[in-house]
């Protein structure tokens, strides 16, 4: 799921352009709508969003203005605007499109589609750069307020799911908080003896201290954590365990 922000100083407009997003595509959410850039700008670090659809003419701190708060960003920008004269300096801020008000469904759809594919491309990398430090260091690398906290992956006992942050469980009873989602450590994890088994759940196989039958059943993890095994997942998860 891809989280945006909407920031538009006009309220007709903002609504409009939340139920067109929300026509064209259900991979995106919406965690935050806000009538002033300076007011977002005290929100920024807590919503952390993949994508904001920022408006570029606004009272206290315009668009352009509120980007340069950003020595670097890790959201994306697609720019809505009733002003054409703004697209050229929309360019040099490397944004994913510049979108006319009243925003057309179908460029609103072309934009969220390059979206899709420059996040895919960067995950891509991503993916790539932690593999390698994981062969290097058998550690994964966790977003943290201050940088990258690297974990040991033998240490980690499960990951959980919560909404669009990701809960790691270690052996010392550690939680760690992380604003990347559950499925981005599946995919960072799939060829460390980890498995998801369940929606919101994903458990260290080498921490498995037991199995318990049921529909689905569940396992018991080495400190004790009973956790349940989805009926989807049974299947492929003893085909896994080799039972």
């Amino acid at each position: 799921m891809i989280t945006a922000l909407i920031i538009d100083d006009e309220p007709s407009s903002l609504e409009a352009l939340k139920l067109k997003i929300q026509k064209v595509t259900s991979d995106i959410e919406i965690i935050g709508t806000f009538y002033s850039a300076k007011e977002a700008l005290n929100f920024m670090e807590d919503l952390a969003p993949d994508l904001i659809f920022l408006d570029v003419e606004m009272p206290e701190m315009d668009g352009f203005s509120f980007l340069e708060q950003f020595s670097t960003r890790s959201f994306e920008v697609i720019i809505t605007t009733a002003h054409d004269e703004y697209a050229i300096k929309a360019v040099r801020q490397s944004v994913i499109d510049f979108l006319l008000k009243p925003v057309n469904i179908s460029e609103l759809k072309d934009a969220i589609e390059r979206l899709k594919q420059k996040l895919k491309a960067k995950q891509k990398n991503e993916k790539s750069s932690y593999q390698k430090l994981n062969a290097q260091f058998d550690k994964i690398p966790i977003p943290s307020m201050r940088g990258l906290l690297f974990v040991p992956v033998k240490e980690i006992l499960y990951l959980i799911s919560e909404g669009n942050y990701t809960t790691i469980l270690m052996e010392n009873s550690q939680k760690i908080v992380s604003s990347r989602n559950l499925g981005d450590y599946e995919s960072l994890l799939e060829n460390l003896h980890f498995f998801r088994i369940h929606h919101s759940t994903i458990i260290n196989l080498s921490q498995i201290k037991e199995y318990l039958k049921g529909e689905g059943g569940s396992v018991i993890l080495s400190d004790g954590t009973e956790l349940d095994v989805s009926k989807r997942k049974k299947k492929e998860f003893l085909e896994l365990i080799g039972f």
